[in-house]
Parts: structure tokens; C-alpha cells; sequence
């Protein structure tokens, strides 16, 4: 496979005796040591794929120190950038915020009410700004806030309570009265309320799109998707994987591609929702950016649609934005593909042209199993 063009600057001194330097390795980030091990093996194993495709040398942890073009766990803050010698979209696979906060849940609501608690930096005029981009919704960081979010809310059906750092759909609670608050905030602690909650709509019947840009070494891809969810063995309701349709360039290329019905709309929305986040935290750049955005009905029938959250660091779809990029630079006469992630803790057959990066036990849940794949592409048969 041909490595993307990845010029490196030369050191400074006698002209006659200038040499390029050697690439920094691709090297993965765990900002968290307790990061779960399907996770810390999923970076790494396309951590070497990014590697080859960039035609640098990997390197499996971080050193101090040491250059690298890092993959982290986790968006960064400008300060972790700092430390790592971070200072532009070229130097990571993922993003970087100027509050942790902003990498957050947090970020797609406003406050419940001018005055309520918010942590230092805080944008008051976003949530506005942001408008029909998501959905009705508050960011909370107190119980009594909380209990007036769900009071203002309940009018429109169900509501949806998410604990602010949960991943993969964990941390998360449909209620319908205050009961049901009361019932779920006895379950979740106090430094975690403190932290931030998001209480917003629910929507019935609604599918989750995947929707994203991404930039390595001088190339980029924009794709359309669908997620899928999975019960675990303890019965949560959680994260399965990824379908996307891929396509060189940014989302505005999309539209050359075959996508659904809702797409178009779905995309405006990821678009203005990123514009406006861009002006409220300056300081903010990323060269993995990906957006999960709702569709469906609330409890009246009317039609919404709206993003839930953004991930601007190596997620679930990561393993197929690699596989699709590897495609794509290899193979020019390609205009578009479907590339997917699959999870689960079922016994199942694996497609043979699958890469599995993960098969193993998780904690008491059980066996998971990781895996992704290219399944068709857009050239002419």
C-alpha cells in the first residue's frame, strides 16, 4: 500500500549539511490508565494501520519527551495538547478543546435558566445559537436543575437523562415523570451530577446517524451512516457498530454520493452545529470530527431531528474510517464506499473478510467481538 505524502520540516544550521528528519511515530494516548482494554486494543491495532499508511515507524506508548503523531482515547485540552508538543490538526488523529467540557455531552445544550451553575468558561449564548441544530434539551449541573429541565421538557413526552462522560450509550435513562428522575438520580453520585448532566426529548422509533470528516496526512473523507445498538449480558442497551458511506473530501462532497431520504437534512444540522461551536470556543481544532445525530418522532408525531453529541477523538467508527482511507488512497478510480464496525457479545460467524481487532473476554460481561470491514464500493460495474 502507497503511504500518504507526509513531508517533514528540515533542521536549521549549515546548509550543506541539512538532512531530513526522521517522521515522529505514530504513537497512542491513553489520558486515562483505567481506559478499557477492548478500547486500548482497538487504538492500537489500527494505530499500526495508520502508521503504514502515513509511512511512519509506530511506537505503542508515549514517552516523554518524544514527538509523535498521537492518537488519544480522549479529546484533549489545549493544556494535554501543549504537553505533547500538539499544536494543529496535523499532529493527532482527534481533537483538541480549550475546556474539557466542550468535549463533552455538555457542549449541544444550553442552561435551564439565565444564572444556573456552569463551569468556568462557559458559552451562555451557544445553546441559543445553536437552535433546531439539536434537540430540546438543557445541561444541568445540580439535582434541583435537573428537576426543572424534566419539568420543562415532559410537556413534549419523554425525556432522556445522560450522565455527561458515559460512552457508548452507558450512563443513560428514558423517564416519563419525576419519579423516574428522582429514581435515577438516586443511582448516580453527587461528583457526577456536579460534573453535568443532559436532560433532553426523547424520540420513538429514531435511528442514530453517524456522520463525519476525517484528515490524515493530506487526505480526507466525509461519510454518511447509521448506527446500530446491542444488549450487553447485564442488559444495558449499548454501542454495536457502524455502517458508512465514505467519500474523498469534506461533507459537502456527500452530496455526490447515493444517501437516504434524510440525509441532507442531517448534514446541515452536523454543519451548522460545528460552525457555531468553532466561533463559541475559539482554540478548538481536530482532524477527526464525527457527530451522532437522532431522527425520529416525539410523542406528539412530530418529526425531529437533531445532533446528540460530537466525538472529536479515535471512536467506534475509527476502524472503518481507517479501513475506508486505506481504500481510498490506494485505489483513485474508487469514488465512494461502504466500510462498517461491528460488536458483539454474541456467538456469531465473522464475515471472512473481516479484520477483527478485539475477541476476548470483557470484565463479567462476557466475550466481545470486534471487528470491521469494506463491503461494496461506488465504482461502475
Amino acid at each position: 500500500m502507497a503511504a500518504i505524502l507526509d513531508l517533514q520540516p528540515l533542521p536549521t544550521g549549515n546548509p550543506t549539511s541539512l538532512v531530513p528528519l526522521a517522521p515522529p511515530a505514530v504513537t497512542p494516548l491513553y489520558t486515562d490508565p483505567a481506559r478499557a482494554r477492548h478500547e486500548c486494543a482497538s487504538v492500537e491495532y489500527f494505530g499500526r494501520r495508520l502508521a503504514t499508511l502515513l509511512g511512519r515507524p509506530f511506537r505503542d506508548q508515549a514517552l516523554p519527551g518524544l514527538p509523535g503523531y498521537f492518537i488519544p482515547l480522549d479529546t484533549l485540552t489545549c493544556e494535554e495538547a501543549a504537553m505533547r508538543g500538539i499544536t494543529c490538526a496535523q499532529d493527532l488523529f482527534g481533537g483538541v478543546v480549550p475546556h474539557a467540557f466542550v468535549a463533552s455531552k455538555l457542549v449541544s445544550h444550553g442552561l435551564v435558566a439565565d444564572g444556573a451553575g456552569a463551569p468556568q468558561g462557559w458559552a451562555p449564548q451557544l445553546g441559543a445559537a445553536l437552535g433546531d441544530a439539536v434537540l430540546p434539551g438543557y445541561s444541568v449541573f445540580s439535582a434541583d436543575d435537573a428537576r426543572r429541565a424534566l419539568a420543562a421538557l415532559l410537556p413534549l413526552g419523554k425525556v432522556r437523562g445522560k450522565l455527561a462522560h458515559a460512552r457508548g450509550g452507558h450512563g443513560q435513562r428514558v423517564m416519563a415523570s419525576q419519579a423516574d428522575l428522582e429514581a435515577w438520580l438516586a443511582q448516580v453520585s453527587d461528583a457526577e451530577i456536579a460534573d453535568g448532566v443532559v436532560i433532553e426529548l426523547n424520540l420513538e422509533s429514531a435511528l442514530t446517524f453517524s456522520i463525519g470528516c476525517v484528515e490524515v496526512g493530506g487526505a480526507s473523507i466525509a461519510y454518511f451512516g447509521t448506527q446500530r445498538t446491542i444488549g450487553t449480558p447485564s442488559g444495558e442497551v449499548v454501542y454495536g457498530g457502524s455502517v458508512l458511506r465514505v467519500a474523498r473530501g469534506g461533507l459537502d462532497q456527500l452530496r455526490h454520493v447515493p444517501l437516504p431520504r434524510h440525509a441532507g437534512d442531517a448534514i446541515a444540522r452536523v454543519q451548522h452545529y460545528e460552525s457555531t461551536i468553532v466561533q463559541a470556543y475559539p482554540g478548538f481544532f481536530a482532524s477527526r470530527r464525527n457527530y451522532d445525530v437522532v431522527h425520529g418522532r416525539d410523542a406528539k408525531g412530530i418529526e425531529r431531528c437533531g445532533v446528540l453529541e460530537q466525538s472529536w477523538r479515535f471512536g467506534g467508527a475509527s476502524p472503518a474510517e481507517i479501513l475506508a482511507l486505506e481504500v481510498l488512497c490506494a485505489e483513485p478510480e474508487v469514488p465512494w464506499l461502504d466500510a462498517m464496525t461491528y460488536e458483539t457479545y454474541e456467538d456469531e460467524p465473522v464475515p471472512g473478510d473481516a479484520l477483527v481487532y478485539f475477541q476476548d473476554q470483557v470484565a463479567s460481561l462476557g466475550r466481545l467481538t470486534k471487528y470491521a470491514r469494506v463491503t461494496a464500493d461506488g465504482r461502475d460495474p
